[in-house]
């Protein structure tokens, strides 16, 4: 299903600018600090939104300058690169094969094939391009961190009044980021509240009213939740944006996790009599039931919290030469957070860090150094002084540099 772009009959709505005085950490970085509540209460999930980066920040993340550097410096093979024309793929013969000495087949990109694709008409796709990008990465993880979610930065290029896809629904809450150029967007509404694609298929189409279409100009950050139709399409010219999707869990992936833990308790592992007929059936069902029932919500909550954290991907932030040894750490040592959800929280009378799934017990005179840690800021060694004894905080810290946690560098590294 294509649509022909239009400007819009009525002037853009304005949207507020993002000034980033932080880096790319999470919602905040585009939808601004003070909107973030809001949004959560009335937006997320829900409709659309719109936002604007501050001058230079959409670039930041991502532009032409790092696209053609990535083409150059990285083996970007289908399908993680593919070109789409009118919701088809046409990628096939971009690439030219060849053997190494070894037997292995590479897959090498033919540009002028690519550049070819292209003035006929196709999008240029790249998937998972915050992998090659550390402002990206940094604001993907934030995300990932901050909605127990993944996340991942997906890039589209085109040239002229193109259209890559036909009109459609993602199964995932998706950040639009125009980065260049501009590009013209259909908006439809849903016509199945929050579908999945696990699950039966929605058979119904787009809604049959007239889109809201909308102009996407450089900086400008669009929200579409989860189910929403869409469309997009070239203005002229090339543009260059980015989809940051945001998949989240539902009910459903928390009882297949309850089904896996159930295998702890006698009664989810005994077997179901099926052989004494419904009535005993039934009981041994209401049995297990009632157990699920016993459990404390809250506790369940954060066991599963911790479960997805430590199943997270993680993509490693090291220090060589160092590698956590004991080597004390000096008080110039430079020390940051490491990718990965990092939680800090007040049990009682106990400081409890959280990350990637591993909770330590700590003295609550470490909360404020943390804290900032937690915030995106870079100690130094020395700021840790005095919060415990040299010893326990040394080892302390030489534990985090091992696991990952902490990331340590020598002044200037």
């Amino acid at each position: 299903m294509g649509w022909t772009p239009t400007e819009p009959t009525a002037p853009t709505p304005t949207a507020r600018t993002v000034e980033l005085d932080t880096p790319f950490r999470g919602l905040a970085a585009l939808i601004g600090a003070d909107e973030v509540a809001g949004f959560l209460q009335q937006t997320l999930g829900r409709t659309v939104h719109r936002a604007r980066l501050s001058p230079g920040a959409a670039q930041a993340l991502f532009g032409w300058p790092q696209l053609n550097a990535a083409l150059a410096e990285h083996r970007l093979a289908a399908p993680r690169l593919r070109l789409e024309r009118a919701g088809a793929d046409v990628t096939q013969g971009v690439f030219k094969s060849r053997r190494t000495r070894r037997g292995a087949v590479m897959q090498d990109l033919d540009a002028a094939a690519l550049m070819d694709r292209l003035r006929q008409g196709a999008t240029l796709i790249i998937d998972a391009v915050n992998e090659i990008s550390p402002p990206l990465q940094q604001l993907c993880s934030g995300l990932a961190a901050e909605f127990t979610a993944s996340s991942q930065a997906n890039l589209y290029a085109c040239w002229g009044q193109t259209q890559g896809f036909d009109v459609h629904w993602d199964d995932h809450d998706v950040f639009v980021v125009q980065l260049e150029g501009r590009k013209a967007w259909a908006l439809y509404g849903a016509t199945v509240a929050v579908p999945t694609r696990r699950g039966p298929a929605p058979t119904a189409g787009p809604p049959t009213c007239e889109p809201e279409r909308i102009v996407l100009e450089p900086g400008d950050v669009l929200y579409l939740p989860r189910g929403h139709w869409h469309a997009a399409v070239g203005l002229g010219g090339p543009t260059l944006h980015l989809t940051i999707g945001l998949t989240r869990k539902n009910g459903s992936d928390l009882l297949h996790w309850l089904a896996d833990d159930l295998l702890a308790d006698a009664h989810g592992r005994a077997d179901l009599p099926f052989e004494a007929g419904d009535v005993v059936l039934g009981a041994r069902i209401a049995a297990v039931l009632a157990g699920l029932a016993a459990r404390d919500p809250q506790e369940l909550a954060r066991r599963y919290r911790r479960h997805l954290e430590a199943a997270a991907p993680q993509r490693p932030a090291l220090a060589f030469p160092y590698i956590g040894d004991e080597t004390p750490l000096g008080p110039t040592t430079r020390i940051s957070l490491g990718q990965g959800p990092a939680r800090l929280a007040r049990h009682g009378e106990d400081l409890v860090l959280s990350w990637r799934g591993v909770e330590f017990t700590l003295a609550p005179v470490l909360e404020g150094p943390l804290r900032r840690l937690l915030a995106g800021e870079t100690l130094r060694g020395d700021a840790f002084a005095g919060a415990a004894c040299d010893a326990d905080v040394q080892a302390f810290l030489r534990d985090m540099v091992r696991r990952g946690a902490f990331v340590a560098r020598g002044e200037g590294g």
